[in-house]
């Protein structure tokens, strides 16, 4: 017998049933409010029922919190034209969607999650072998948390010879048991380290040498090099404790994780790329840094020498003025303050410029246009981009590229991957890079890195040496 409130969910399938042709199916997508869950619980529940894809994220602000579980859809691919091409694949979905239950909100309905590699035109590595250069995936099942109650939408796919009514109870059953094992708490048995090995730091130190060269000859003037830190431990890395580490360590930044086939890509980033709602585009500049203080006091000189030292507000400069034309390129209004302030998470002070304007753009088109900054690759952005490739032994597969989401309206928001890892059973790799100038001192750069480190690896249950 149907449940009462899934009548309208049923009738969807029939009619997407009847819709479907021989060769392409149409997708339905149910949202119904349910009781309060956890959005981490939902999470890890997942690897109880064998899902290989899960996804995890949050904003500083908390509006909006979501897990999602299983792939209804997916969007793999290498293409040169990836932003364009991932667009047109998600387009061609939405002209054959029955979105079912109460009307649109921001974060939930039929919604990608993924990302974008950082160049995918750097040479590919086994460390990232799972993972093409575009990876969103459609959940087939998403708990959205927003102003205080969660919603469920349930996507699938269906074809001109599905059985509405099997569809119907196995979709059902599902949500049951996973919202039923949601009430269940996490483990608390965490991994041990036995190793941490800091990959190729001497020829990182070298590379430093060669772009600051090459800054000399007037060819660039920033150019970011980033660095890998590899941890094993005594058992298999659970990246629901870790998200959960990050939650309570760096609740004033972005929380993500793609689990995407064993192999998961997570972080804590305090850089948005870019959000879009409706016509309105914020994105913020944050290059520059420095180590929070022991105490107050401490802290309030370093922000006040963040905010003269010359070397730094050089490299926030080349942020501000590269998105400032972005954002003037493709939007009627543009605000961006004159001066930069502070962002302060756990380990570090930023300078901090917000950033907003309005456009008819889409979302992918703007990711585009905006990866990576200068806070990422440096400038002017080709020729830093070719340095990296040159001089920089990592592979950096999605660190430092936009990970975030977009719904059916166009809307969603993007963040930078960095402060972040890759987990693949007992073995992470974490990733840090700054930002080399002429002036640059590598000795000071590496001490850098080493405080970018530190969220993930605390997460992880390590500590830098």
């Amino acid at each position: 017998m149907l449940r009462t409130e899934h009548k309208g969910l049923h009738q969807s399938l029939l009619t997407a049933v009847q819709q479907a042709a021989i060769d392409t199916k149409v997708l339905v997508s149910a949202v119904k409010k349910v009781e309060w869950t956890d959005p981490l619980l939902f999470y890890a529940a997942a690897k109880q029922f064998g899902y290989t894809e899960r996804f995890y994220w949050s904003d500083p602000e908390q509006h909006i919190v979501f897990a999602g579980i299983g792939s209804a859809f997916t969007i793999a691919n290498s293409s040169q034209k990836r932003f364009q091409d991932t667009q047109n694949r998600w387009q061609q979905l939405l002209n054959r969607v029955i979105v079912h239950g109460p009307a649109y909100s921001f974060g939930t309905g039929p919604l990608l999650f993924g990302g974008f590699s950082f160049d995918p035109l750097k040479q590919k590595t086994q460390l990232w072998e799972t993972f093409s250069d575009t990876v969103l995936v459609l959940p087939s099942f998403l708990l959205t948390m927003k102003e205080g109650e969660s919603w469920l939408t349930i996507n699938q796919l269906v074809g001109h010879d599905d059985c509405a009514e099997d569809l119907y109870e196995r979709m059902q059953n599902m949500e049951e048991q996973l919202l039923q094992h949601s009430r269940q708490p996490l483990s608390e048995q965490g991994s041990v380290i036995v190793s941490q090995h800091e990959v190729q730091t001497k020829s990182w130190m070298e590379a430093i040498q060669a772009v600051q060269s090459e800054m000399k000859q007037g060819r660039v003037q920033k150019v970011v090099l980033a660095r890998e830190l590899r941890l094993t431990a005594e058992n298999e890395f659970d990246s629901a404790l870790i998200v959960q580490a990050l939650r309570i360590g760096q609740p004033d930044c972005y929380i993500f994780s793609i689990d995407y086939q064993d192999t998961c890509f997570l972080g804590a980033t305090p850089e948005r790329l870019v959000k879009k709602e409706d016509q309105l585009f914020t994105s913020m500049c944050l290059a520059g840094s420095i180590g929070r203080g022991n105490t107050e006091e401490e802290d309030e000189q370093n922000a006040a020498e963040l905010l003269q030292d010359e070397k730094n507000l050089v490299e926030h400069r080349y942020v501000v003025d590269m998105i400032r034309k972005v954002m003037t390129s493709v939007c009627t209004e543009v605000n961006i303050p004159h001066q930069p302030g502070v962002m302060r998470t756990k380990n570090l002070i930023h300078l901090y410029t917000p950033v907003e304007g309005r456009g008819g753009c889409n979302l992918f088109e703007m990711v585009e246009k905006l990866h990576p900054t200068p806070a990422l690759g440096g400038t002017p952005r080709e020729e830093a981009m070719e340095l990296i490739r040159e001089q920089e032994d990592l592979d950096r597969g999605l660190y430092a590229g936009p990970i975030g989401w977009i719904d059916y309206k166009g809307n969603g928001e993007f963040a930078v991957g960095i402060r972040s890892a890759l987990i693949r059973g007992a073995n992470a790799s974490l990733f840090a890079g700054c930002g080399i100038v002429e002036s640059s001192q590598p000795h000071m750069e590496y001490e850098e890195t080493k405080m970018k480190f530190k969220p993930m690896l605390s997460a992880l249950g390590g500590s830098m040496k």
